[in-house]
């Protein structure tokens, strides 16, 4: 299998992804969007808490 058949075949396959594929509404949308926001800022707050502690632990 050459390389032009790799790029027709992941172009096909783009092209039924695209087409299976629908918009989310607006209520789904934010949605995703919070909980987005509040996983990101569960880690941001967790990789500060771990670095506050090691900044005291090892002084």
């Amino acid at each position: 299998m050459g390389l032009a058949d790799r790029l027709r075949k992941l172009r096909e396959d783009w092209k039924r992804i695209i087409s299976v594929s629908k918009k989310p509404d607006r209520s789904m949308f934010y949605l995703n969007l919070r909980v987005t926001l509040i996983v990101l800022l569960f880690v941001g707050l967790l990789a500060f808490l771990v670095q506050l502690a090691f900044s005291i632990l090892l002084g």
